[in-house]
């Protein structure tokens, strides 16, 4: 039975928790990567509009974000859709977005085929592509073919926005760096640009006293153009520090924080399942530096030597489940024991949720929080959300996470160190 466009409207208005404010899985677990052919050339999703005269119907891919490779009607009323990645090889998290509308109200079916890769996604609606909600159980139904699902919904003259994750765009990202830019404490600047120019930029926060810095928190993001829920968790654990409470006045007062929230500008802007527009997982990237985002990020981290010494490196991305992925606790490192007593914290924060850690001891992958680990010695953690966790969990979760990451590095940092 297909679910009623009246039906998104009133769902969407009771998902506060998803309004924007401001793959098989990211496999961020260390593992000994096997030898992959040579890549394909990147080859762009089309922006266009699929118009079915017969039934009145037009599908479209004209926005940011949006993905979908091809659109071809099976009957009356009835469509298939195809998402194609860029490129290959790829660790597939298959992205779609698309928009459809129809002349009068009426019921469609949309069969959504991504390519081999499995259907990793229960499609979300919007009604605006701010508010979303996912498709209940009689609106989405898997395939016999794991690559396959079929969508059974009402559309009308209203365009219905449909993608594999609620859209939060390179636009949603860069307007929620400018309204924290308008915080006495907070610079926005731009550290590089993307293969495809795009601008990358950070948030500086630092209230510190001129030299009396304690340290400086490196929190980067959306490395992976599909990981919207690491984008979600980021920016509740950043609105927590910068929040007005005395907890975070007193982090304020002694660390300096980098926040990148988006290294992948042209993937997410043009619905990419994984890769920058070289057609390159930058999260393999950080041995040779070889794509200019990779290189920016990497560079304005560094710059942080010259004025204090980082303490903490933090990578939130997306995957099935929430995971930690971290050092062993027996690695040498400053602050010692963060990671250990942070979680700990946490769990103290939020009892009922369960915390998985995942640590490696000889990590093989070039991943950010690697990379940070050997480069300045300090924890360097990847903080991977589960693509379907509770959005309302999700925030609850980030802001604990939050307040204990400042509770332990005030404990655990002495106010002065050596640099």
């Amino acid at each position: 039975m297909p679910i009623s466009h009246a039906r998104f409207r009133r769902g969407a208005l009771l998902c506060a928790a998803l309004t924007l404010t401001f793959p098989l899985p990211a496999a961020d677990a260390p593992a000994a990567a096997p030898a992959q052919p040579p890549r394909t050339p990147v080859v762009a999703a089309p922006a266009r509009a699929w118009e079915f005269a017969e039934d009145g119907v037009v599908f479209d891919s004209q926005f940011p974000a949006a993905r979908l490779s091809e659109c071809t009607r099976l009957g009356p009323g009835a469509y298939a859709l195809t998402s194609e990645p860029e490129n290959r090889p790829i660790n597939p998290s298959p992205w779609f977005a698309f928009r459809v509308r129809a002349e009068r109200p009426r019921p469609v079916s949309i069969r959504i085929n991504t390519a081999t890769a499995r259907l990793r996604y229960v499609p979300k609606v919007s009604v605006d592509g701010r508010r979303w909600i996912t498709l209940p159980a009689e609106a989405f139904v898997r395939g016999e073919r794991e690559d396959e699902g079929t969508i059974r919904i009402d559309v009308g003259p209203e365009p219905l926005w449909v993608a594999a994750q609620e859209i939060v765009s390179g636009e949603d990202l860069d307007s929620w760096g400018r309204s924290l830019e308008s915080l006495p404490f907070v610079a926005r600047r731009e550290i590089g640009r993307s293969v495809g120019r795009r601008a990358l930029h950070a948030l500086d926060i630092d209230a510190t006293a001129s030299g009396a810095a304690s340290g400086c928190v490196v929190i980067i993001g959306r490395q992976h153009p599909p990981e919207v829920t690491g984008s979600l968790a980021l920016m509740r654990f950043v609105e927590t520090v910068v929040a007005e409470t005395p907890l975070a006045r007193r982090f304020r007062a002694r660390f300096a924080v980098l926040v990148v929230p988006l290294v992948n500008p042209d993937g997410v802007a043009g619905g990419h399942w994984r890769h920058n527009l070289n057609g390159v997982d930058t999260n393999r990237d950080w041995d040779r530096f070889d794509q200019p985002e990779t290189r920016a990020v990497r560079d304005a981290v560094r710059a942080v030597r010259e004025t204090r010494r980082p303490v903490l490196h933090l990578d939130f991305h997306s995957t099935f489940s929430d995971v930690f992925y971290t050092q062993t606790d027996d690695k040498p490192m400053q602050p010692a024991g963060f990671t250990k007593a942070w979680l700990e914290g946490l769990a103290t924060r939020v009892p009922s949720y369960a915390i998985k850690r995942t640590p490696n001891a000889n990590p093989t992958q070039a991943t950010s929080h690697h990379w940070a680990h050997r480069e300045f010695g300090i924890p360097a953690i990847t903080y991977e959300l589960g693509d379907n966790t509770d959005r309302a969990l999700l925030q609850t979760v980030a802001a604990a996470a939050a307040e204990s990451m400042i509770e332990q590095l005030l404990a655990l940092v002495p106010e002065t160190p050596a640099r």
